[in-house]
């Protein structure tokens, strides 16, 4: 029942989102400051804040969950390269569909999810196991994208040091160090840390106002990038993690974060390309859509099964 209060209230964000959009309240041009302020701000504050949850005897788990995280990463381009081999995708779009399957909205829909089955210390655990995800979208993830395009992406090392990386290593200094963050300041950091989720909802929600049902419908592969997104690689990595670990709630976080449906930094990554731009937000609204029916079906399996 837990899972399905938690999508419908994610659902119902999504909606006003949505109708905020066609009300003119929400734009594009206010959505991407606020996608700003979640990635910069919002959500920084959620991972420091979500350290303090965890218990200092949970150290194996972290370092299991750091270890098969960045394991993880490092597989994704290959099979990201495979799934695009046998969808014959066209060469001005392999870069766009091989981060549609490497990089899954983990922060802006996986945090509430897993926060509302497993409690705040999930959202310490996913931010480990996904600490890649910035190093291998900012490097790998930008160059391939923009070589679609035509255009060259020269690497900037700047790239990696940003607020959500900082913040993933301030809360694993906080966690093996033991510090004991003070309830002044840790209040306010939950405080506007929790605002990230109705947040992003709502900019996902106002996002998907800016596409017509036609544009969405035309794109036939994104329906094939559906069932990679959200039922293949749950279920890789499901098997994966169960030949490192028998513990039922790593195994569910993973499998749960991992299916999520496209990252919205795809889409916000590729958006200075007109076609490239295009397939990126179309595939985050309909990986999106269906994922209001995989997620809690994931997570009845995964409770039934686990």
């Amino acid at each position: 029942m837990t899972i399905v209060i938690t999508m419908c209230k994610l659902f119902f964000a999504m909606a006003v989102g949505f109708y905020l959009n066609k009300r003119d309240i929400l734009n594009p041009e206010i959505n991407k400051k606020l996608s700003s302020l979640i990635v910069d701000v919002t959500c920084p504050f959620l991972i420091i804040s979500s350290a303090s949850s965890v218990g200092s005897g949970d150290a194996k788990d972290v370092l299991l969950l750091l270890i098969t995280g960045a394991a993880v990463y490092i597989l994704l381009p290959f099979i990201a390269m495979l799934v695009v081999k046998i969808l014959r995708v066209p060469k001005d779009s392999r870069g766009v569909y091989q981060c549609m399957v490497m990089f899954s909205n983990n922060f802006f829909m996986g945090y509430p999810v897993v926060e509302a089955l497993f409690g705040g210390f999930a959202i310490f655990y996913t931010t480990i196991f996904h600490m890649g995800f910035n190093f291998l979208f900012f490097t790998y993830g930008t160059f391939i994208m923009t070589k679609d395009a035509g255009a060259v992406s020269k690497f900037n090392p700047k790239r990696l040091i940003n607020t959500g990386v900082i913040a993933s290593i301030i809360a694993l200094i906080i966690y093996f160090a033991g510090i004991q963050v003070p309830e002044i300041i840790l209040s306010p950091l939950s405080f506007v840390g929790n605002i990230t989720t109705p947040l992003s909802m709502l900019v996902i929600g106002s996002n998907m106002a800016s596409y017509k049902l036609s544009d969405v419908f035309k794109e036939k592969k994104i329906y094939a990038m559906v069932i990679v997104r959200l039922v293949i690689l749950p279920l890789l990595a499901g098997f994966g993690m169960s030949l490192v670990t028998d513990n039922a709630t790593l195994i569910s976080i993973v499998v749960m974060t991992v299916g999520m449906p496209v990252g919205a930094l795809v889409a916000m990554g590729s958006s200075a390309f007109e076609k490239q731009g295009k397939i990126a937000s179309i595939g985050v609204v309909v990986t999106t859509l269906f994922s209001m029916v995989t997620i809690p079906l994931t997570a009845v399996l995964l409770n039934l099964i686990l």
